[in-house]
């Protein structure tokens, strides 16, 4: 019995000595490729597994970091982007450039609207400013006020925002060339937005949101901006239809609502209409601060 035991542990032992080597073997197999060929290789991935990679060893840390592989994780239109940035973006190494796109996205086309990344895909974000969106009497300054937010980390991306005063009549609607956009990918869109303390009005009636995507509706349904109870008779007030959509929280005290989604497939193009309305009511309402739109991939 003991024997046999001894013979086990000997064969187990020589077993894994054998994997060990093999694992080694193949990993130094790898290792003696090119750098240019793993570059390649990885860049068929995407920048989460690039990330992973880079732990491998030396040889693999050094193609996945390299220029080489950030180049295809970047849009390949994201110089001529790049060129239309109210400053230029500085960066040492495409994979710096990246993770700065992702992280801190850069005003474009006079800070009119702001351009970034998605950290896992790759796929490009834009959102747009409220100055570039159509608000039905936005420059009527009975209804709607131009507020520059202090500079801080809780104020807007943008230099002004958008707070309405007082209309019966919201609508405010923002457009995109589906053209920029990443092929292939599932977008939603989003009201970025504050409330004033004193809101009123943006409870009920509900408000209908649209997208069309060269010409198609693609996607419709409503949405609730204010959740708040606007007045103490209502706190009895039932909430809304499971179907009606509520604002969440993002950071430094901003609301997003969604929109709605859309397909961006490849090979089809025309303009992105995104609209919130609520019309019908003739109920007056106020407090509304509104940043932008926000047009980002769905994962």
């Amino acid at each position: 019995m003991g024997n046999t035991c001894v013979a086990m542990g000997k064969r187990n032992t020589c077993v894994a000595m054998e994997m060990e080597s093999t694992e080694t073997t193949i990993v130094g197999g790898i290792n003696v490729l090119p750098e240019e060929c793993l570059s390649h290789v990885i860049s068929l991935t995407n920048p989460r597994d690039a990330i992973v990679s880079s732990a491998v060893s030396r040889t693999f840390q050094s193609a996945a970091d390299s220029d080489a592989t950030w180049e295809r994780f970047l849009p390949s239109d994201y110089a001529s982007i790049l060129s239309r940035a109210v400053r230029p973006v500085e960066y040492a190494s495409k994979k710096e450039l990246f993770f700065r796109l992702c992280d801190h996205p850069v005003l474009i086309d006079g800070g009119r609207m702001s351009f970034g990344l998605e950290k896992s895909s790759g796929a490009k974000c834009f959102m747009i400013s409220a100055r570039a969106l159509s608000i039905v009497w936005g420059d009527d300054k009975r209804y709607w006020k131009w507020i520059v937010l202090p500079k801080n980390p809780n104020s807007s991306r943008f230099i002004e925002c958008a707070k309405l005063k007082n209309v019966c009549w919201l609508e405010i609607c923002g457009n995109i060339d589906s053209k920029i956009l990443t092929p292939d990918t599932v977008y939603a869109a989003y009201l970025i937005f504050k409330l004033a303390r004193n809101t009123f009005g943006l409870c009920e009636p509900f408000q209908r949101t649209i997208i069309t995507l060269a010409g198609n509706v693609v996607s419709e349904h409503f949405v609730c901006l204010n959740t708040r109870v606007e007045n103490p008779r209502w706190d009895n007030r039932p909430l809304p239809r499971r179907d009606v959509i509520l604002p969440t929280e993002r950071q430094y005290g901003w609301l997003e609502v969604k929109l709605g989604e859309f397909y961006n497939e490849d090979g089809i193009d025309g303009e992105v209409n995104i609209s919130l309305t609520e019309i019908k009511g003739g109920h007056w309402k106020n407090g509304l601060i509104v940043q932008g739109i926000e047009v980002r991939p769905t994962n």
